[in-house]
């Protein structure tokens, strides 16, 4: 079950722990990323602890806090959620197996549709993230993206962040 929602979440919170382009490298971004959010949303305590186990965004908090991280990745751009963006993070997870591209396309597409209901960051995050999980789960994609796993995150981070 735990790989399941590694898998599902990774066009979500993994998102942020994805390669990018930036001087400090991945994991100082992604720290930076991290703590601004849970600066900005006043996350903290038990529902850091909730939203650190990579399960669906429950409370308001939690929700707030990925939409906070989707939009410092522009997936959630101007209260919109963005096919390219996200299009790109499944890319950088799934690379050139085309068959786990093409399901995670459809799965962006769906997932695409049903977010036009709301504009709201919070709530656009909880749907986005709903979504991703119930298409993941039909899709069959039940692995880490790419083989990857929570050890994708480093241990500085996973240290200052707590």
């Amino acid at each position: 079950m735990f790989a399941l929602k590694v898998a599902c979440l990774c066009l979500s919170v993994a998102v942020v722990f994805g390669e990018n382009n930036q001087q400090n490298g991945p994991s100082d971004r992604s720290a930076t990323i991290f703590q601004s959010c849970i600066a900005e949303t006043k996350l903290s305590g038990d529902a850091l602890k909730g939203f650190r186990s990579m399960s669906i965004p429950k409370t308001q908090a939690e929700k707030c806090m990925m939409g906070c991280l989707m939009r410092k990745v522009n997936v959630i751009n101007k209260g919109k959620f963005s096919v390219e963006e996200a299009t790109k993070v499944a890319q950088k997870y799934y690379g050139t197996n085309e068959a786990m591209m093409k399901k995670a396309k459809d799965l962006i597409d769906v997932c695409a549709k049903k977010a036009q209901s709301t504009t709201e960051e919070c709530a656009l995050a909880g749907i986005v993230t709903t979504c991703i999980v119930e298409e993941a789960q039909k899709a069959g994609l039940s692995g880490g993206p790419g083989s990857r796993s929570r050890r994708t995150v480093s241990p500085k981070f996973r240290r200052d962040a707590m």
